[in-house]
């Protein structure tokens, strides 16, 4: 029983960890999405 809890405990925290990692690389700054060069309005 302590293995099973431990393991979830260990899933939640890589799954949130790599979440993390992934969201951060995937959002733009702001600057470089709001950025305007190539648009005719």
């Amino acid at each position: 029983m302590k293995a099973f809890l431990l393991s979830i405990v260990l899933l939640l925290v890589v799954s949130l960890g790599a979440g993390f990692l992934l969201n951060s690389q995937l959002e733009m700054p702001a600057g470089t999405t709001y950025k305007s060069d190539n648009v005719r309005l």
